[in-house]
This record gives structure tokens, sequence and C-alpha cells, in this order.
């Protein structure tokens, strides 16, 4: 190898270490025409904005979602260095972090370059979604009783929970007490700033037949107590007093009175003169 030889080679290297770091200069990720939270559900696009000071033969975009590949692209000859990406959050893509990686290939051999972005992280907000495993569509409410309603909704922003009850006013909490004088329909109103989510929930007005039926048994235990308390008197009285006859009756040995039923019990007994018995 010549000294011509040494001096090219060595020159093209030279150019080749030079201009390696400076074929991507920076890469970025931004939102198109859009800044701040993002609504569920609704499309958006993203950009990723590759600054590269050497000509470029190829670049090789790869995007990336929580750290893990969602889309590549790669573009020949590339005029713009703007790669875009149309994207659909939902609720649970609320914290996510998505970024873009270029390579770049230049122009002449071994110039291959590898640069990544910084995260974007996303934050989506959602319409109101009322807990209906907390809040049934019918509620019945016995008379003289009171039961206590509770209306829970998820959402982003937190929501604001309003019960609308027609004519008898709004009552601005998650809680509501309902009676009697509830109307039949009652409405859990859970808003914030992307939408709002009305629930109907159905008053239904019931007897309390308990202490009827308490009352009832309660009377029947007392009529049957002066039932069996009556019988029983005229059963104990009966059997106190016994039952006495004079058949078979014999005087005493000692006072010739008759013996009662063969009991020492003495009768007296008048003794009657003839003149008694004719008269």
């Amino acid at each position: 190898m010549t000294a011509r030889s040494d001096w090219i080679f060595f020159t093209c290297l030279f150019l080749d270490v030079l201009l390696l770091p400076h074929a991507l200069d920076d890469i970025s990720i931004s939102f198109v025409n859009h800044t701040g939270p993002v609504i569920a559900d609704k499309n958006y696009e993203l950009q990723c904005l590759i600054k590269n000071g050497a000509p470029t033969k190829s670049i090789t975009v790869r995007w990336y979602k929580q750290n893990k590949t969602i889309f590549t692209d790669t573009i020949k000859t590339p005029v713009k260095n703007i790669r875009k990406l149309k994207i659909q959050p939902n609720r649970s893509d609320d914290g996510a972090q998505y970024r873009c990686e270029a390579e770049l290939e230049a122009e002449g051999p071994q110039r291959y370059q590898t640069m990544s972005s910084e995260h974007l992280n996303i934050t989506v907000h959602f319409k109101p979604i009322i807990d209906e495993t907390k809040l049934p569509s019918t509620v019945p409410v016995f008379r003289g009783y009171s039961e206590v309603l509770t209306c829970e909704a998820e959402g982003s922003p937190k929501p604001t929970i309003r019960w609308s009850l027609g004519a008898n006013g709004i009552v601005d909490n998650e809680n509501l007490t309902i009676t009697e004088l509830t109307p039949e329909d009652v409405y859990c109103n859970a808003s914030n700033s992307v939408d709002w989510t009305t629930k109907r929930i159905k008053v239904v007005l019931k007897e309390d037949y308990l202490p009827l039926i308490a009352g009832l048994i309660a009377v029947a235990v007392a009529f049957i107590s002066v039932i069996f308390i009556f019988i029983y008197s005229i059963y104990y009285k009966t059997a106190k007093m016994g039952r006495y006859s004079l058949k078979d009756a014999k005087p005493s040995e000692q006072n010739g009175n008759i013996a009662q039923n063969g009991k020492h019990n003495p009768i007296p007994m008048k003794k009657l003169s003839q003149s008694n018995i004719l008269a």
C-alpha cells in the first residue's frame, strides 16, 4: 500500500467516523394537532420526527407501547423524515407510554445508526360508568320504613353524583334515603368533563304485614289462654268438692249417724217422732 493509498483510506475512515454521529441528530414523538389528555375510543395521530445530518438510503421506524413493538415502517429513500401512527386509546390505556425508534441507513458502507425518542405518557379520560351491582333497577320500600340507595360511578376525571327526584328536587350526594313519600321514579346522574350517564330506579311501595300477623297471633294466643283458664277453673272446683252419695249408708255404731260412703266423717241425722212422721 502506497502513501497515497494510505492517505485516501484514512481520509475515508475519518469522514466515516465524522459523519456517522451526525447521521441521526435527534428523534422526537408527539401528538398531531393535539395536546393534553385524550378521550377514550376516539382516534388520534402520533408523529415521529427524525432529524438527520447525512443523506439516507432508508429509515426503519419502530413504534412501541409499554416497550412492546406495535408497528414497524421502513421507507426507502425518504423525502420527509416524519412518520405517523394512528391510535385509538381506551380507558385501560390511561398512563400508557409510547415511543418511536429509528434505524437509519446512510450512504456508504456500514452507516447504520439507531436512536430512540423519549417516552410519551398519555392520560385517558372516559365518561362515567355507574356500578349497577350496587344499584338495582327496582327497589322495594316498606311503609313506615326507610332505605338507603348508593350510586357509585367510575370515570376519569372523577364523576360528580347527583340524584334527581322530579318535582321533589335534587340531592347532591352518593347516598339517597327513600321512604314511602319518595317518588316512584328516581334518577342517579353521574357526570364529568367527558360526558354524563343516567340510571333510572323504580321505587316500589310495599305494605308491612308483619305487625298485623304478630297482632293476630297475640290475640289468638290470648283467646286460647282465656279458654284454657276457664276450663281449668271449672275442672279444679269440681275435683276439689268431690261427689257424695247416701247409697248403702250405714248408721254409726257410736252415735247412730249414717257413715258417708264408709268414711269416718259423720253426717248428723235427726230422729223423727211418730207425730212428726204423721204430720
